[in-house]
């Protein structure tokens, strides 16, 4: 039984040395393109060590989820880049903001746009089947999630009426958020006359290693002239006709102005991306209902489809400039070590810094991994804040009275960093007071994060932060 057991031992161990052996070219390989990335130094060396150890898997890991900037993407979809549409300039945001205007890409920031917040989700629906009943050319979706259960069979039916009626109707899902969507929807739709797509469908053996890539982007254009955008997706959860009490809390808006324009030219470069067909500028003028606002409108596109890192950027660039308060409102709360720094800088210059997240989100690792770093600004004298009714869904950055940041992104580094994103900043004091104004609504249904632990969790905790980087 002994010699059966080294036996055994050793053979196992030589196949591991064998395997290591004949894996290290492939382990080289990849080593070396983690180096070339630009990867914070946490991420590089927990991919490495999982890499140079436990080649077997680690490498077919990193093939599907390592990736950020794929230079196949950057060769196959150009790069966003916005035109001017009446630009205002990097002088239409608040002194203090300047930098952070520059950051984030001053020619997206536009005047006279008007801006309505829905106050729940089904004000939120209400306005999308107004949008779709209303369009008199075109209709063009884009969207992470759409399910086939009561609100997306109604969105769905809605768009193939209209469809029928000779409105030009374009419908993009993600491969990954969609998978599940019924297709005999689709079917219905493309027979109406509509045209769907999945952007990077992950079924597609040449498209796994994008799997980790995903178009998190939440774009509805009517007429290139009004657009449904900010963080709901098209399910019972973000929105609907009846109200729900176990629907998440979300924040989105209906947009016309200049700033629209901007929009449908980041739909336009992802259903080119997604499709091969590039499509033609619009004829005839579009009679907009309503006449100019007066909002300051920062469209920021983000991704690997854009040179830098601009959220990134521009979300340090805001915890920089506040003075009074920085208001965080995410899902998802996993920044990377520098967002990090930089929020317990603020907090010790004496600025108010709250985090509002979900008591339990629907992802149990990144609940784990926001422990500490809560806890961290909980220390230091800030209030991280658990909300308690439901899921919270929305995504808000508050700084000061002069701006504040909206639409798809979280707070986290897969929104920074690997997601198709877009946020719109607000730098119009009307606007930012209506932020400020559903922050507050979700405050007093919070209560405050737990300062203790036990050393259980905590491990548990820290375990899960040392896995984030690779997410």
């Amino acid at each position: 039984m002994p010699g059966s057991f080294w036996s055994f031992f050793f053979t196992i161990v030589g196949t591991i040395l064998l395997v290591g052996i004949l894996m290290m070219p492939f382990t080289m390989l990849v080593a070396a393109a983690i180096v070339r990335q630009r990867r914070s130094p946490a991420s590089s060396v927990t991919w490495l060590l999982t890499i140079l150890f436990l080649p077997l898997i680690g490498i077919p890991l990193f093939w599907l989820f390592g990736s950020r900037k794929i230079d196949q993407i950057a060769r196959n979809k150009p790069r966003v880049q916005l035109a001017p549409q009446d630009a205002a300039g990097p002088g239409a945001a608040h002194p203090a903001m300047l930098q952070a205007a520059a950051d984030l890409g001053s020619q997206g920031i536009t005047r006279s746009n008007t801006l309505k917040f829905h106050a729940n989700g089904e004000e939120a629906f209400a306005d999308l089947m107004a949008l779709i009943d209303g369009a008199q050319e075109s209709i063009s979706i884009e969207t992470y999630v759409l399910k086939g259960d009561e609100t997306g069979r109604a969105i769905v039916d809605r768009l193939i009426a209209r469809a029928g009626q000779g409105i030009e109707v374009r419908l993009l899902v993600d491969g990954f958020g969609s998978f599940y969507v019924p297709r005999r929807y689709l079917r219905k739709l493309r027979r109406a006359g509509a045209k769907t797509a999945f952007f990077l469908p992950i079924w597609r053996i040449t498209r796994l290693n994008r799997s980790n890539l995903r178009d998190h982007r939440k774009i509805a254009v009517f007429d290139k002239a009004r657009v449904f955008a900010g963080g709901r997706n098209l399910a019972d959860e973000y929105l609907g006709a009846k109200p729900n009490p176990e629907r998440w809390a979300d924040l989105s808006f209906v947009l016309e102005g200049p700033a629209a324009a901007h929009y449908d030219e980041i739909f336009r470069y992802d259903w080119a991306f997604a499709t091969g067909e590039k499509l033609a500028p619009m004829t005839g003028p579009i009679q907009l209902a309503a006449g100019p606002g007066n909002a300051i409108i920062q469209v920021v596109p983000s991704g690997p489809d854009v040179a830098d890192d601009s959220i990134f950027a521009g979300m340090l660039s805001f915890i920089f400039a506040a003075k009074q308060r920085v208001w965080i409102v995410t899902p998802y709360f996993v920044p990377n070590e520098m967002l990090a720094q930089a929020l317990d800088i603020a907090v010790r210059r004496g600025v108010d810094v709250r985090v509002i997240v979900p008591e339990t989100s629907d992802q149990i690792l990144v609940d784990l991994a926001r422990g500490p770093y809560l806890r961290d600004l909980e220390a230091l004298g800030s209030a991280p804040l658990l909300y308690t009714p439901s899921m919270i869904h929305g995504k808000a950055v508050l700084v000061d009275d002069i701006a504040a940041a909206i639409g798809s992104a979280n707070f986290d580094a897969r929104s920074m960093f690997l997601n198709f994103e877009v946020t719109s900043v607000v730098h119009s004091p009307a606007e930012v007071k209506a932020v400020e104004a559903w922050i507050k609504t979700l405050m007093a249904q919070t209560r405050a994060m737990d300062s203790k632990v036990s050393r259980g969790r905590d491990t548990i905790e820290g375990v899960a932060r040392l896995v984030t980087p690779m997410l």
